[in-house]
């Protein structure tokens, strides 16, 4: 039995139009990235700005709630990292896990599907260790393990139009966690 789980219905319509308004163009503020940012693999196609921000902090808390249920994770999990991703005609994603070095301490994975075919084709989701693919419905979130082979996953071609997804990655590791994502103190609980 495979522990990927989805969510239907996670994000709210606004919130995933938001997201891809503000991928394409945006209208808040763009306020420079944090020094932290800096030591991250991997960047965000979304700006650093408190639309963005509040948005996917909105959706951190949610997905951290989430995984602690469907973990039976009793301690605090919390999002090192958010990010949104835009994929156009011909890209794709290799098999890879989401955590590696220099991000070894990467424990679950959240994606949101901001949006779904036909605005475009291909770009499913696949984990061949458990032989499930999965095609994306807007507004969906797709929850799994990071940590170690098991999970390996890929995406497919995108062979039209546009994809777009907020990701999360999450550690029970407080010293990993997002300062943005801990609220006004910027302290773990």
């Amino acid at each position: 039995m495979h522990r990927i789980h989805i969510i239907d219905n996670f994000i709210e319509p606004i919130d995933a139009l938001t997201l891809i308004q503000q991928q394409n163009d945006p209208t808040a503020i763009r306020l420079p990235y944090p020094e932290y940012y800096k030591e991250r693999f991997g960047g965000t196609s979304l700006p650093y700005n408190p639309t963005v921000m509040s948005i996917l902090k909105k959706y951190g808390d949610k997905s951290n709630e989430v995984h602690k249920e469907l973990n039976g994770f009793k301690s605090p999990i919390y999002v090192f990292k958010a990010f949104g991703s835009h994929w156009t005609t011909g890209t794709k994603g290799a098999l890879h896990l989401d955590a590696q070095d220099p991000e070894a301490w990467i424990e679950w994975s959240t994606i949101i599907y901001l949006n779904e075919s036909p605005e475009y084709e291909g770009g499913k989701i696949f984990f061949p260790n458990q032989d499930f693919i999965y095609q994306p419905k807007r507004y969906s979130a797709v929850f799994f393990p990071s940590a170690g082979s098991e999970y390996i996953h890929g995406i497919t071609e995108v062979t039209s139009g546009h994809r777009y997804t907020a990701l999360y990655m999450h550690t029970s590791r407080p010293q990993y966690a997002d300062p943005d994502f801990l609220g006004e103190n910027k302290k773990p609980v």
